[in-house]
C-alpha cells in the first residue's frame, strides 16, 4: 500500500513530534511505500523521518525547478533530502501554473491512504490535496497541527439500504 503526504508549510516543534505516530498509523494500515511531494514544511519534516527511519519514499517532484524561489539554505536542504529518496518522479521540465496541483493529483492517483496534516481551513494546497483524497474515496490521516489531535476518516462507503 502507498500513502501520500500532504500538509501545512508552518507547522509547530509539538506537531512535528507526532509525525512518527502519523508514519505508524499508516504502516499500522498496511502502507510499505509513501509519496512526497517534497514542500517546504510537513512533506520536508516527515522526509527527515522517513530517511531516519530508513523506509521507502517516493520523491514526487511537481518540477525541475520546484525551489526556484528558495533560499540557498531551503535548496541545500532539499537536495540533501532527495539523496535519500528510494525513488524520483519528476513531473514537468519546468515550472507551470498548477504544476503543483497536478503533484497533488498524481499522488492522490496512486495512493490508497492520505496522511495529512490538516487544520481544517478550506484553501490553500493542503485543503485542496484533502479534497481529491476525499474525491479518491481515500482514508485519511489526519493530524491537527493545532490540536495534536490525530483522526482517522474512513472514505463514506455507497450503501443501497
Amino acid at each position: 500500500m502507498k500513502a501520500f503526504i500532504t500538509g501545512h508549510r508552518v507547522i509547530s516543534e509539538s506537531a512535528i513530534a507526532q509525525l512518527d505516530s502519523l508514519i505508524d498509523l499508516a504502516i499500522q494500515r498496511g502502507v510499505t511505500e509513501f509519496f512526497n511531494g517534497m514542500a517546504i514544511g510537513t512533506d520536508q519534516n516527515i522526509a527527515d523521518i522517513l530517511i531516519e527511519r530508513r523506509l521507502d519514499w517516493t520523491a514526487v517532484i511537481p518540477c525541475t525547478n520546484q525551489g526556484r524561489f528558495w533560499s540557498l539554505e531551503q535548496k541545500a536542504r532539499y537536495e540533501q533530502l532527495l539523496l535519500y529518496a528510494s525513488k524520483k518522479i519528476t513531473l514537468a521540465s519546468e515550472y507551470y501554473p498548477g504544476c503543483m496541483q497536478a503533484r497533488n493529483k498524481y499522488m492522490a492517483n496512486h495512493s490508497d491512504i492520505c496522511l495529512a496534516v490538516y487544520d481544517g481551513r478550506l484553501n490553500g494546497g493542503t485543503a485542496e490535496a484533502v479534497r481529491m483524497a476525499i474525491a479518491h474515496n481515500l482514508p485519511i490521516i489526519q493530524l491537527n497541527p493545532k490540536t495534536l489531535e490525530i483522526t482517522v476518516i474512513e472514505p463514506r462507503q455507497l450503501s443501497l439500504f
